[in-house]
């Protein structure tokens, strides 16, 4: 018996629930979102296809094997059906290409024919029935038996009105919202894996999320989260082109450390993180901010601390993971395809101030807040960079501009107060405090090097990143001045 002539390869679209249970208007909006996301996330990934479209259907026809799963990866959609397609004019046409394609299949196994007539029923002059009776009847004899609740192969096929469909495994889509019917939101990445798990949560609410990223731990902190923030819209943000803000805080964290008792570290970092999106989400029109906090997986997220981080925000912040455990939330980082990525991200939260409050009030943590410079925080908002994610390099490209030596020849320029530059300062060296510096830094001369150095390295590591990227060739010392005073002293006695 000669095998049919396969057609073109389709793939059947089992659309999300929710949609179906909008009204007309809005789920002809939300399906019109879809087609958009479909059409971008294929011709993103080069796949050749026609996509066809009727009230409650899609169908998408490409012969590219990448089709499937990456429909399968666009919110909205429930199910993917990969399928192969005839024409048929009589139900024993159907029955004769049921049986070509499936007698090898079921040789020796248990099988069920799974049968379904969709579309135009008027057109059909049979019932579903017909069809598993009658092609289970020609399979029987090479079969095992039919077993029904469990079978070892499952003939599937999907009846219209002129064109029949002998479908594959269904694959399993998020379902969902497609993204963009719910407009835009900032979601805070931190590049662990609590940070993108709450972003796919929100994308699969129909959220568009562009991304802010506070870098704590300089370049090697900024490559993971680049990442992982790629890896998440590579295989997830269909429709819709991510941004990703990069706000350095290591200077503000600096002063934080010299200004705040260590118990509350951890909390006023969380605080001026939410003060610096909600800047953002003013300035750029987001509605709502979105974290990846759980309660009470760590000393700032009991419910006082939440509570007295939010307390004094105006914009809203949104926590899809509030209340999932870390087995809970690390599962979804595997399932989302992130998990790897985010298992090397090194971690730069733990800022060593001692044992954490555990239990705040706003008014305590609003005394803390005033120890720190607004001015700064947005002086660093202001001074962020902005990457489109998908077209942004790899972050192995980043610059790493902490050294731990003095080039030969180079202006050494010391950020500390007046205070700490009594104390000690390194021979010949300018004194320049880090709050000018950031104003006046652009009026140097560019010729020769420079070499930045502060308290702990972290004003001076991000001054110096931002002379780099004006043209100029300069450093950081790493650890600070107490490292470089080590380094003097060893030279000294060489």
């Amino acid at each position: 018996m000669s095998k049919p002539a396969k057609s073109r390869r389709t793939n059947i679209l089992r659309l999300s629930g929710e949609l179906g249970i909008k009204s007309p208007q809005v789920r002809k909006r939300f399906q019109n979102r879809l087609v958009h996301n479909i059409h971008d996330a294929l011709r993103r990934a080069e796949v050749d296809y026609e996509l066809h479209r009727q009230w409650a259907r899609i169908d998408v026809e490409s012969d590219d094997e990448r089709a499937g799963e990456i429909l399968a990866r666009i919110y909205g959609i429930k199910g993917v059906v990969p399928a192969t397609r005839y024409s048929w004019e009589t139900l024993d046409d159907i029955l004769d290409l049921g049986e070509q394609l499936y007698a090898e299949r079921v040789e020796g196994k248990k099988f069920a024919v799974r049968a379904r007539r969709v579309g135009n029923r008027d057109g059909i002059d049979f019932q579903s029935g017909d069809v598993n009776r009658q092609l289970g009847a020609r399979l029987f004899d090479a079969s095992a038996g039919v077993d029904l609740d469990h079978p070892e192969v499952v003939v599937g096929v999907e009846i219209r009105e002129d064109e029949v469909f002998f479908l594959d495994e269904e694959l399993p889509g998020p379902a969902g919202l497609p993204m963009g019917t719910e407009g835009k939101a900032l979601c805070l990445m931190s590049g662990g894996f609590d940070s993108a798990v709450a972003g796919w949560m929100m994308q699969k609410r129909g959220i568009d999320l562009d991304f802010l990223f506070f870098n704590l731990g300089g370049p090697a902190h900024e490559r993971g989260v680049r990442d992982v923030t790629k890896r998440l819209c590579e295989l997830w943000s269909n429709g819709y082109a991510a941004k990703l803000h990069v706000v350095d805080l290591r200077s503000l964290v600096a002063e934080m450390k010299q200004n705040v008792r260590g118990s509350y570290w951890q909390l006023l970092l969380k605080r001026l993180m939410m003060r610096a999106a909600h800047l953002l989400c003013v300035e750029q029109g987001y509605p709502a901010m979105i974290t990846g906090e759980s309660a009470g997986q760590v000393s700032s997220q009991t419910l006082m601390n939440l509570a007295a981080i939010q307390q004094p925000i105006p914009t809203p912040i949104l926590r899809p993971l509030v209340g999932l455990n870390k087995n809970d939330i690390t599962e979804l980082a595997r399932h989302i395809g992130t998990f790897d990525i985010s298992a090397s991200v090194p971690e730069f939260c733990a800022l060593d101030g001692g044992r954490p409050v555990t239990t705040c009030t706003p008014d305590k943590l609003d005394v803390e807040e005033a120890r720190v410079s607004q001015t700064l925080l947005e002086t660093l908002v202001e001074k962020r960079r902005t990457h489109d994610v998908l077209e942004m390099a790899s972050g192995d490209e980043i610059v790493d501009v902490e050294i731990n030596r003095v080039p030969e020849g180079a202006v050494v320029l010391d950020l500390r107060t007046h205070v700490a530059d009594n104390a000690w300062s390194y021979p010949d060296s300018v004194h320049l405090p880090f709050e000018k510096a950031i104003e006046n830094v652009a009026y140097l001369p560019k010729e020769g090097t420079y070499l930045l150095c502060c308290e702990v390295g972290l004003k001076s590591a991000f001054l110096a990143e931002q002379m780099r990227r004006a043209g100029f060739e300069a450093y950081s010392f790493r650890g600070g001045t107490h490292a470089l005073k080590r380094h003097q002293k060893k030279q000294q006695t060489v």
